[in-house]
C-alpha cells in the first residue's frame, strides 16, 4: 500500500518530529513517500530508505492555489493509495481530484475554544470533500474540530508519543553542564519550543528572579528559535537575571540538553496539543509545571507528574517550581509518576501502533 505524507514546513517543528517517527517506524510496514517543500530541514530527518520528494510548494502554509497543479501532475504519477498530510489542504484538494482514494489530515494545533467560528458553508463543504478522516492529537483538538462543525465519525484521536530517552543513572554533572559552564548542582529549569509569543517563554523569565532569591544557582536553559528571541533577551536583561539564562536556538538533538533538566516547563498559551517535549521529559522522569492551555491538562496531572498553573500567572509558575524544587520528596515522587505516565500514555511504541491500526484499517477499504 502506497501512503503519500505531506508536510509544508520548512523548521523541525512537532509535526515534523511526528512525521518523521510515523515512517521511520513503519517503513517496513507501508510503502511510503514523503513530500517537502525545496530545501526543508527536515529532508535530512527522513530515512534513506524512505522516498523523499521536495517540490516547489509554497512553504508553510496550508493552501496555496499555485500548489494545486504541482500537487496534481505527481499524484496522477505516483498514485497513492492514501494521501495523509499535516495540514496542506492543497495537497488533500488535489489528491481528491486526482482521484486518491482516502486523504486524511492530523490536526498539530488548538486554539480557544472560545475564539473558534463557524466556518462559512464554502469552507466546510471543501473541507468535507477532501478530507476523509482528521486525526486529532489531542482531546481538547478533537473538541475544536467538533466545534468547527466536522463530523465526529470522521474524527480519530491518537495522542503524540516520543522515544525514550531513558535519563540514565549518574547524569547530574554531564559534559553539556561543563559547556554551558554550569555548576554539577544547578537548578535546570528548562524550556523546549519556538520563540513565539503564543508559547509563553515571557511567562518563564518574569517568574525566574521570585526562583532565583530561593536558588540562586538556578539556570533557566531555552531550546528553539523564533521571532521573539532578541525582546527575550532584552526581557533577560532588563529582569538582571541574564546571567541565569540562556538561548540554544534551535538544536538538531535536544535530547542531550533535556537530560540535564531539573524541571520542564511548558507555558504554551496556545495551539498545544500533546506535546511531544512534554512526553520526551516526561520519559526522563523530569517533572512538567503546565499552562492549563490546550491538551496540557490532558498530559500534566497535579501531584502525579507535575503541576498545571494557570496560564500568564508567573506568579503561580514560580511558586510552583520554587516548591518542587524545596521538597525532594515531592520532586521524586513526581518523577516517578512521570516516567510511569509515559509508558502508560505517550510512548512512541503506543503511538505507532495506533497509527498501524489506521492504515491497516484503511487498506481493508482499497
Amino acid at each position: 500500500m502506497r501512503i503519500t505524507e505531506v508536510i509544508s514546513d520548512t523548521n523541525v517543528g512537532g509535526a515534523g518530529v511526528l512525521l518523521t517517527s510515523i515512517v521511520n517506524e513503519l517503513k517496513n510496514d507501508f510503502d511510503f513517500e514523503v513530500i517537502l517543500p525545496k530545501g526543508s530541514r527536515l529532508s535530512s530527518r527522513i530515512p534513506n530508505e524512505v522516498k523523499t520528494t521536495e517540490l516547489h510548494i509554497a512553504k508553510d502554509k496550508s493552501f496555496s492555489l499555485s500548489d494545486i497543479p504541482i500537487f496534481l501532475r505527481h499524484f496522477k504519477s505516483s498514485k497513492p493509495d492514501i494521501l495523509h498530510t499535516h495540514a496542506s489542504l492543497s495537497a488533500r484538494l488535489a489528491g481528491k481530484l486526482s482521484g486518491v482514494s482516502t486523504c486524511l489530515s492530523t490536526r498539530h494545533c488548538s486554539k480557544p475554544r472560545d475564539s473558534i467560528k463557524k466556518p462559512s458553508a464554502l469552507k466546510a463543504n471543501l473541507y468535507n470533500f477532501c478530507t476523509d478522516i482528521t486525526v486529532s492529537t489531542a482531546d481538547y483538538a478533537t473538541e475544536n474540530l467538533i466545534d468547527e462543525v466536522i463530523s465526529e465519525s470522521r474524527i480519530i484521536t491518537i495522542k503524540n508519543g516520543s522515544p525514550d530517552l531513558k535519563r540514565r543513572a549518574g547524569q547530574s554533572c554531564t559534559s553539556i553542564q561543563k559547556k554551558l559552564s554550569l555548576p554539577h548542582n544547578a537548578k535546570i529549569i528548562g524550556s523546549v519550543a519556538r520563540l513565539e509569543k503564543v508559547k509563553g517563554q515571557d511567562l518563564i523569565l518574569r517568574a525566574a528572579p521570585e526562583i532565583l532569591t530561593h536558588f540562586p544557582s538556578a539556570h533557566f536553559l531555552f531550546l528553539g528559535d523564533g521571532s521573539m528571541r532578541e525582546e527575550y533577551e532584552k526581557l533577560a536583561s532588563n529582569l538582571g537575571i541574564e546571567n541565569h539564562v540562556t538561548f540554544l536556538g534551535f538544536v538538531e538533538n535536544p535530547e542531550e540538553y533535556q537530560r540535564i533538566f531539573t524541571v520542564n516547563v511548558n507555558a504554551s498559551r496556545g495551539t498545544e496539543t500533546s506535546c511531544l517535549a512534554t512526553s520526551e521529559c516526561l520519559s526522563l522522569g523530569i517533572p512538567t509545571v503546565a499552562s492549563d492551555f490546550g491538551g496540557n491538562p490532558e498530559m500534566i496531572k497535579d501531584f502525579k507528574n507535575g503541576f498545571i498553573f494557570s496560564s500568564d500567572n508567573p506568579h503561580i509558575l514560580s511558586g510552583i517550581i520554587i516548591r518542587l524544587l524545596k521538597d525532594k520528596t515531592l520532586y521524586d515522587k513526581l518523577s516517578a509518576g512521570a516516567r510511569e505516565s509515559y509508558l502508560e500514555s505517550f510512548s512512541l511504541d503506543k503511538m505507532v501502533d495506533e497509527y498501524r491500526r489506521l492504515y491497516n484499517s484503511l487498506k481493508l477499504r482499497l
